[in-house]
């Protein structure tokens, strides 16, 4: 009886924020093609898990970053795929 074994991979989808962000970006069609690439490198998305940044600094850059654009564009949280291969 042979046991099967997987490889692992994450793939990280980055989003932009502000009002560019909230305008152009459209999560939905970021998850779709990038779980589609996924597939067609033959990986199987196991599990999608929002991304947000728990560091301070990053935080604190983030909302520079937006007050010195005026609100228009800051770069943004996503999202974190985990994806399985078996090998």
């Amino acid at each position: 009886m042979s046991q099967k074994t997987y490889r692992n991979k994450v793939s990280r989808i980055s989003l932009a924020g502000g009002l560019i962000g909230m305008l152009t970006t459209n999560p939905r069609r970021a998850l779709d093609e990038e779980v589609k690439d996924l597939n067609d490198q033959g990986w199987k998305a196991t599990h999608i898990q929002p991304h947000k940044t728990s560091n301070m600094f990053i935080a604190m850059l983030q909302t520079l970053t937006l007050l010195i654009t005026f609100g228009l564009w800051t770069f943004g949280a996503g999202y974190l795929i985990l994806a399985e291969k078996e090998s």
